[in-house]
């Protein structure tokens, strides 16, 4: 979800506090309150926008799962929270419900970006992810690039750096018409009715909905928008540095003992090494 940070600079930035040593809050001084909030409480409440594959209610079962999800509650289980619970929040309002006290986090496959760090703070990255171009099965407007766009209906999503960087394109070539969407639901409906040339959306995503659903109308081109693959993080609200950093130091456990290696394979992240939120920083599966 998500202009970003290069993936070399959000890295650089986000991987000094990650490589820092201990984060514990004993390490940064005394607890600002943030940590034994949710201790105290039992749980950690996470804002996601119920996002298939990442942070979602299974509509089957109930119960929450995804990608984010999983991540979360092993990181939260080893800083001594032990529930997770979901705020349910478009996407376009996620970082005010954050900022408005609604979640003690955000955790649905939000980047990690200057322009959100300025409402934000974001915990070191735990895993990257990338961009897919998705067209309607067939291919009719013959969409392969960036540079097919003028002339065709492109779009995404509220709150996305992809519909950041379309409209920019827009701004350079006017013939370019870009459409804005609530959600994932709503680009696919149109791109399988033919009301749209081509969507531009997380790579995760759209291997997902083709997986579970392979008779989908839309198919994905073998082509990324060069604004490159970004780092993922969870999201604070300014001010919780205990609860933060303690999360950093979950972060860390969970890449160090195979847990997080073991969530990949869960999900057919692979291979591992494209996820990896840095070179070197996982151990393989138990």
């Amino acid at each position: 979800m998500r202009i970003t940070l290069t993936l070399a600079v959000a890295t650089i930035v986000t991987t000094l506090a990650a490589c820092g040593g201990n984060n514990s809050p004993d390490a940064v001084g005394k607890d600002d309150g943030s940590l034994s909030r949710v201790r105290g409480a039992g749980k950690l409440t996470v804002c996601s926008s119920n996002d298939v594959p990442y942070f979602y209610r299974d509509p089957k079962s109930g119960q929450l799962t995804g990608t984010d999800y999983d991540m979360i509650k092993a990181i939260a289980e080893r800083i001594g929270v032990p529930k997770v619970e979901l705020y349910e929040v478009p996407i376009s309002g996620i970082i005010p419900a954050l900022n408005s006290r609604r979640c003690d986090i955000i955790g649905d496959n939000i980047a990690i970006t200057i322009k959100r760090s300025k409402e934000v703070d974001f915990s070191a990255p735990m895993y990257r992810a990338g961009q897919a171009l998705v067209v309607p099965k067939g291919n009719r407007a013959k969409i392969l690039t960036q540079d097919d766009f003028g002339g065709h209906s492109v779009g995404s999503y509220q709150g996305t750096v992809q519909l950041d960087y379309l409209k920019e394109l827009a701004k350079k070539d006017p013939t370019i018409r870009v459409k804005e969407y609530k959600n994932i639901t709503e680009i696919v409906a149109d791109l399988e009715a033919g009301r749209l040339d081509a969507g531009a959306f997380d790579d995760m995503v759209a291997a997902a909905m083709i997986k579970a659903n392979p008779s989908l109308g839309i198919e994905v081109i073998n082509y990324k928008l060069p604004i490159g693959d970004y780092t993922v993080g969870a999201a604070f609200r300014k001010g919780d540095v205990a609860l933060r950093h303690a999360f950093n130091d979950g972060n860390q456990q969970v890449a160090r003992d195979g847990t997080l290696s073991q969530i990949f394979a869960k999900w057919g992240l692979t291979p591992a090494e494209k996820y990896e939120p840095y070179p070197g920083c996982c151990a393989p599966p138990a």
